[in-house]
């Protein structure tokens, strides 16, 4: 990979990362949500398995966001 095609990979990769975490991490708590206490389930555990996978998933988005201006910044200079 030359150098100029190396930070653009990076960057998609942890883009795509974040966005797929943050989608499934959604998902677990939508399904959280909707368990039926009443037959006895809970939905504790998906739930807090989708918090923290949304915790995960919006750094890495907010980390790739960060990356992004910068080397936006570094390219104009």
């Amino acid at each position: 990979m030359s150098p100029s095609v190396r930070p653009i990979a990076l960057s998609r990769g942890a883009l795509g990362v974040g966005a797929l975490t943050a989608v499934l991490s959604l998902l677990l708590v939508i399904g959280g949500l909707t368990a039926n206490t009443a037959a006895g389930e809970t939905g504790q555990p998906a739930g807090v398995l989708g918090v923290i996978g949304l915790f995960l998933g919006g750094t890495l988005l907010a980390v790739d966001a960060l990356a992004r201006s910068v080397a936006a910044r570094a390219g104009r200079e």
